[in-house]
């Protein structure tokens, strides 16, 4: 109906026959601005908005002139101005020429294209507009995010339209470039074809997929049953509230803020010594109170004088293990060392180390040692 009345409008206000003008005429017609080509006349029209007008330039094409309520913008035959005030709609018939009209994005009032014959391309504004390509191959765009009309007319025509708008026959449609069955804008990557709305959204891979927004999340990605936040490593299933906690490694399996270290062996190693010459002798050697499955190792280095390495092994009903028998009655030179090492599986170890040096008095050094690890400082 809005397009029936204003054509109607523009047929009221044409001019009386006889009084035919050589170009295109810009006029207002009650609430209409109306743009009516002259025959054979190739328009290339660009239309904005200004404060109080609404102004067409041509960038090409045949001259133009003003008509009621319409005046050229300082003289300047190329820039019309026609009055805003009360305008509610603009109609440009394009006549039967290859024509180009581009409304700005900025002009929100409707706009009726007639393309009539010819090529013609047809650039949509901001409003709510009206297509009509006529025959010809003609170009049409009125991607806008708004449902609208596009008739392409007869003619092989390419439409380049939103996914709301309806069009009829247009041969060429133009904005689903991947193929994927969907259009831009609704599309957010008319690239790929793997994204559109509906898509499976991979979680995680920094991929909008489906179009979404956001990219999907999978709150529990190592399938241990337990969602994060409260999964404190969701890329290892053994680690989640309720998990086993293995001592001394470096994780906390079940998740409650603390890693358990290997828990230190307990028990004692006493020893005393005598001055022989230039020499020392182990006179004592005991270790005491080492808990069931500790292993003792008995070790002299720096010495030709050093018997073979001896170990012990501790059992559940021995309160303290003799050691000085692993020595004997030997004399060691200063450059010797002896070194009593107790060990246990999960637990961390004690090394003592005795470097002969001044005859009859050596020094101890008590290190630790984890488990597979060499004997370092506690």
């Amino acid at each position: 109906m809005l397009k029936r009345a204003l054509i109607l409008a523009l047929v009221l206000s044409a001019p009386v026959p006889g009084a035919a003008h050589a170009t295109g005429v810009f006029q207002v017609a009650g609430p209409t601005v109306i743009y009516t080509a002259a025959p054979g006349d190739i328009d290339q029209i660009a239309a904005f908005e200004t404060p109080t007008t609404l102004r067409f330039t041509r960038f090409g094409g045949a001259s133009f002139g003003p008509g009621p309520k319409c005046a050229f913008l300082l003289n300047d035959p190329n820039t019309i101005d026609c009055v805003k005030s009360g305008v509610t709609s603009v109609v440009l018939d394009l006549g039967d020429g290859d024509d180009v009209a581009s409304i700005d994005p900025s002009l929100k009032l409707p706009v009726i294209f007639n393309g009539a014959d010819g090529r013609d391309g047809l650039f949509g504004g901001g409003g709510s507009d009206i297509f009509d390509g006529g025959a010809g191959d003609d170009n049409i765009i009125s991607r806008d995010g708004r449902g609208e009309p596009v008739t392409c007319g007869a003619g092989r025509d390419t439409a380049i339209s939103d996914d709301a708008d309806t069009r009829d026959s247009c041969e060429e449609v133009q904005g689903d470039a991947d193929l994927d069955g969907v259009r831009h804008p609704a599309d957010c990557d008319d690239t790929n074809p793997r994204i559109h709305p509906g898509a499976v959204d991979v979680p995680d891979n920094g991929v909008d997929e489906d179009c979404s927004g956001v990219d999907a999340v999978d709150l529990d990605r190592d399938a241990d049953g337990t969602p994060r936040p409260q999964d404190c490593d969701d890329t290892v299933a053994a680690v989640h509230p309720g998990a086993t906690e293995v001592i001394g490694n470096t994780v906390d399996e079940n998740c409650d803020g603390r890693i358990e270290p290997y828990p230190p062996l307990t028990g004692s190693v006493q020893a005393t010594w005598k001055k022989v010459g230039r020499q020392t002798r182990n006179v004592t050697l005991v270790a005491k109170r080492f808990p069931a499955s500790a292993q003792i190792k008995v070790v002299c280095t720096g010495s030709p004088r050093c018997p073979k390495a001896t170990t012990a092994h501790i059992s559940a009903d021995v309160a303290k293990l003799n050691l000085h028998q692993a020595l004997g009655k030997r004399s060691f030179p200063a450059t010797a060392r002896i070194e009593v090492q107790v060990t246990r599986a999960q637990r961390i170890g004690r090394v003592l180390r005795f470097d002969i040096g001044t005859p009859g008095l050596p020094t101890v050094g008590f290190l630790c040692r984890p488990p597979d690890e060499e004997a370092g400082p506690c």
